[in-house]
């Protein structure tokens, strides 16, 4: 069955605006708890108190680059010294 025949078969009163208005409030609801998430992730990363400290890849959204993060809430804190990146880096 064709999408639109499709549709009309879910949709008798042929209106695509009814699909289309709940897919606009799915996207709101998940928008609105990626922005609750977001502030959470940060409360908590703004009280950890990072006492232990691992070197992980962190994506910067355009690279990804080895930095030391804290263990426990994954905040990145730091970017690696000249040394301490060659040294990573011929780890892995």
């Amino acid at each position: 069955m064709s999408n639109s025949l499709k549709n009309l078969a879910d949709n008798p009163s042929g209106s695509i605006f009814i699909d289309m208005d709940a897919k606009r409030k799915r996207v709101d609801k998940l928008l609105s708890d990626k922005w609750k998430i977001e502030r959470e992730l940060e409360q908590i990363q703004a009280n950890c108190k990072h006492e232990n400290t691992v070197i992980k890849q962190v994506t910067d959204g355009t690279s990804s680059l080895p930095r030391h993060v804290c263990e426990s809430c994954g905040c990145p804190l730091g970017y690696l010294s000249p040394e301490q990146a060659k040294d990573f880096l011929e780890k892995s």
